[in-house]
C-alpha cells in the first residue's frame, strides 16, 4: 500500500471512497462541518438518523456527490475514551478490510475527531495491516481486492517521514503474521533458518545459524532435548545489527516452536492445528530486527530465534529426564509440553555469549496468560525497573498493551526440584509468573523482561468481537520502538 500525505482538502481528493471516523457522542469539528457542507449535509443526515452509531468495527458506505470521492465510508472507532493505540490500529485494520471487500483501490482518510495529529502512525499502521490476508493459500479467487493508495487528509504537512516509518512498521507486522500463519509442513526449523538468512540478506545483517552439531558442541542441551523427537532437528539463529560501538546491546529473543504437539506430554487433539502459531515470538523479533537495520538505529541489537519442533518420536525426551543447560544449570523435565521456557533458556545463554547486555524475550508460553489478560493485553515479567519503563513506553507507542506482573521471593521457591537445580513445570500456581521466572534464571543478572504473548498473538475467541481474529503480529512494533528508545531516537 502506498500512503500519501495529501495537500488537498478532503473534499478535493480523487478517491474511490473517503473514510470518516465516527465515535458516539462527538460533535462534528470544523473540518467535518466543511466536508458536510460540500456534500450537501449527507454526513449530518446519516449521523442524526442513527444510521451509524460509531461502534468499533461498524462500517457504512454511502454514495455521495459534490466532492471528489465517489463514496463516503463511515467507520466506527468506539467511545473516544477507549481509543488507545491498540483500538486505533484495529479500527483502521477493519476499515481497510471493508474497503477491500467493496473493491475500493484508492482510499482517502480524514483526520477528524476523534482522530488527531497524534493518530497518524497508528492509523497508517492499522491500514497497512488491513491489507494482509490469512487465506493466502486458498486456490479460489480472493474475496477481497487490495487498497493500492491511501490518501491522508488533515494530518498536517511535512510528516512524510512519519508516514514512511508507519508503513514500514505495518508491513513488518504483516510479515510476522504471515510467518505465524505458515503451515508447519512448510516452516520447519531448517526452513525458518532460511527465512532468517533471507531477512539478513535484505537488511545487511550478520547471520549465524547453529545446527545440531554446533548446538551439541555449545552445550545447548535444552534446545536439543525439545527437538529430539522430531526428524526436523532444531536451529539456533542469530541476526545482528551493529549500530554503535560500546553501547548497550539489545537482544530480542523469540520462541520459535514451528509446531508443538506437547511431546510425550501430548496435547489434546482439539485445536492442535493452531500450534503452528507457537513461533509468534520468533516471528516478531525477526520482523523487528529487519526494521531496526533498515532505520540504521545507533544501537547494537540482535534477534535470536530458538527454532524446534516438539514431537513425541522414538527419541523424544521424557518427563523425569534431567538435562544440563548451556548455562550450566540442571533442569528436571517434569512436563515436555513446557518446552518454550527450555529453548528460551538456552537462547538467553547464546545471546549473552554473543555480547547481549539487555534481554527481551517474546513467547507464546503459558495457557495461563489468557486467564490474566485474555486476548486483550500481554502479561510481562521483568526484573529491571528501567528496562520495564522503556518497554512500557515502547508498547504505548506501538499500540501493544503490556501489563507488568508483580514478583516476590516466594515465587522462586516453586522453581525448586528435588533432583536438579530447577524444574520446568507443575508449580501448582502462578503459572504465567513461574514460566517467566524460569527463563529469568538464565539472564545472569542482566536487565531482562519476558512477554507472554500466548493469548495476544492470536485471537481465537469468537465472542470477543472487538479484537481482530487470527494472528496479529503482536510485539514486532514494540521491539522496534524499544530499540528506538534505547538508541535515544524515540520519545
Amino acid at each position: 500500500m502506498r500512503a500519501i500525505l495529501a495537500s488537498e482538502r478532503a473534499q478535493e481528493l480523487d478517491v474511490d471512497a473517503l473514510a470518516i471516523p465516527v465515535a458516539p457522542g462527538l460533535a462534528p469539528d470544523a473540518g467535518l462541518q466543511e466536508l458536510d457542507a460540500a456534500c450537501g449535509g449527507l454526513l449530518r443526515t446519516l449521523l442524526t438518523a442513527g444510521e451509524h452509531r460509531g461502534r468499533l468495527f461498524e462500517i457504512l458506505p454511502a454514495p455521495v456527490s459534490g466532492i471528489g470521492a465517489r463514496r463516503l465510508l463511515l467507520y466506527g472507532v468506539g467511545a473516544a475514551r477507549d481509543l488507545d493505540g491498540w483500538r486505533l490500529r484495529e479500527a483502521h485494520h477493519e476499515l481497510v478490510r471493508a474497503a477491500r471487500g467493496y473493491g475500493f483501490r484508492r482510499l482517502g482518510l480524514l483526520a477528524t475527531a476523534p482522530l488527531g495529529p497524534d493518530s497518524l502512525a497508528g492509523a497508517v499502521e492499522g491500514c497497512v495491516m488491513g491489507g494482509w490476508e490469512q487465506r493466502s493459500r486458498q486456490t479460489a479467487p480472493p474475496e477481497r481486492g487490495q487498497v493500492d493508495e491511501l490518501h491522508l487528509a488533515g494530518f498536517g504537512a511535512g510528516r512524510e517521514a512519519e508516514v514512511v516509518a508507519a508503513v514500514q512498521l505495518g508491513e513488518a507486522t504483516n510479515r510476522a503474521r504471515e510467518w505465524t500463519n505458515q503451515p508447519p509442513n512448510e516452516l520447519t526449523p531448517a526452513a525458518f533458518a532460511e527465512v532468517a538468512r533471507q531477512v539478513a540478506q535484505r537488511a545487511g545483517l550478520e547471520v549465524e545459524v547453529l545446527g545440531p552439531d554446533e548446538l551439541a558442541a555449545g552445550g545447548y542441551n535444552l534446545l536439543l532435548g525439545v527437538g529430539r523427537g522430531s526428524r526436523n532437528p532444531p536451529r539456533l539463529i542469530r541476526l545482528r545489527h551493529r549500530g554503535a560501538e560500546g553501547a548497550p546491546t539489545l537482544a530480542l529473543i523469540g520462541k520459535g516452536i514451528t509446531f508443538d504437539t506437547g511431546g510425550i506430554s501430548l496435547k489434546p487433539p482439539e485445536h492442535m492445528s493452531r500450534m503452528r502459531g507457537d513461533l509468534a515470538g520468533a516471528a516478531a523479533v525477526l520482523a523487528a530486527i529487519e526494521v531496526i537495520a533498515a532505520r540504521r538505529l545507533p544501537l547494537d541489537a540482535m534477534a535470536v530465534v530458538a527454532a524446534a519442533e516438539n514431537m513425541p518420536g522414538n527419541d523424544a525426551q521424557r518427563p523425569g529426564d534431567v538435562v544440563r543447560s548451556a548455562g550450566g544449570k540442571t533442569v528436571e523435565i517434569v512436563n515436555t509440553d513446557s518446552e518454550g521456557r527450555l529453548v528460551l533458556a538456552d537462547a538467553l545463554t547464546y545471546a549473552i555469549r554473543s555480547g547481549a547486555t539487555h534481554l527481551i524475550d517474546l513467547a507464546t508460553l503459558t495457557g495461563g496468560a489468557k486467564y490474566i489478560g485474555g486476548h486483550v493485553f500481554t502479561p510481562v515479567v521483568a526484573t529491571d525497573d528501567g528496562l520495564w519503563e522503556q518497554l512500557r513506553r515502547a508498547g504505548e507507542l506501538a499500540g501493544d498493551r503490556l501489563h507488568r506482573l508483580p514478583l516476590f521471593a516466594d515465587h522462586r521457591i516453586l522453581l525448586r526440584s528435588e533432583v536438579a537445580d530447577l524444574r520446568n513445570s507443575e508449580y501448582g500456581e502462578a503459572n504465567t509468573v513461574m514460566g517467566g521466572l524460569f527463563i529469568g534464571e538464565f539472564s545472569e543478572g542482566r536487565p531482562w523482561a519476558h512477554l507472554d504473548i500466548a493469548s495476544t498473538s492470536w485471537n481465537t475467541n469468537t465472542q470477543l468481537t472487538t479484537v481482530i481474529r487470527g494472528p496479529n503480529g503482536v510485539g514486532a512494533r514494540t521491539c522496534v520502538r524499544l530499540a528506538e528508545l534505547m538508541s535515544g531516537i524515540g520519545r
